[in-house]
């Protein structure tokens, strides 16, 4: 098994634990060094080793009911490599991490900022490719139904997996893994 997250000053890792003052990441060689991070630190290293995974699939429309493409990103599910725990707090994909989100509205003409009448807010999300319907984030993030046995029983999505964005293409994620991580 790859070793992740790698202190600096030991030769341990960074392991998520919980502690007085809530939770966070200390050194798996503790009490010999008490290097500690908080969780959006830890995040933003696993981000700079591994990149962010873009996964792409097939998507029924609920308009025109043809197939098309929804893409996304999924770091909670990448980032239970380091600990389950970071895999619990809900899912993290197109819509969470603005730069990232920027990224690929540049580059993939089907994901747009869009206005949803079910939220009643704007956000950036798939449209379709036939008809230009908002493919909302429940459907695409949330519980993404056709992929779901894949994502969160199987843990194989390698054979959506679109491409790898590293932290130099996305920029700085530290405000949005503050908001979401604190």
């Amino acid at each position: 098994m790859e070793i992740l997250c790698k202190v600096k000053t030991c030769t341990g890792h960074y392991i998520v634990r919980d502690g007085k003052f809530g939770v966070f990441a200390g050194c798996s060689e503790f009490p010999k060094c008490k290097s500690s991070m908080k969780i959006p630190e830890l995040v933003e290293n696993f981000i700079k080793e591994k990149g962010i995974k873009i996964y792409c699939w097939g998507k029924i429309c609920w308009k025109c009911s043809k197939t098309t493409p929804v893409i996304s990103y999924f770091l909670n599910y990448e980032l239970e490599e380091l600990d389950s725990y970071l895999g619990m707090l809900g899912p993290i994909g197109l819509g969470d991490l603005e730069s990232v989100d920027r990224l690929l509205e540049q580059v993939i003409p089907s994901i747009k900022e869009c206005y949803s009448y079910t939220t009643k807010s704007t956000y950036i999300a798939n449209t379709c490719e036939h008809c230009g319907s908002l493919q909302g984030r429940n459907y695409v993030v949330d519980d993404p139904h056709e992929i779901i046995t894949d994502l969160w029983h199987n843990h194989d999505m390698e054979k959506y997996l679109y491409g790898v964005l590293s932290v130099e293409e996305v920029g700085d994620l530290s405000h949005d893994l503050r908001r979401i991580y604190s």
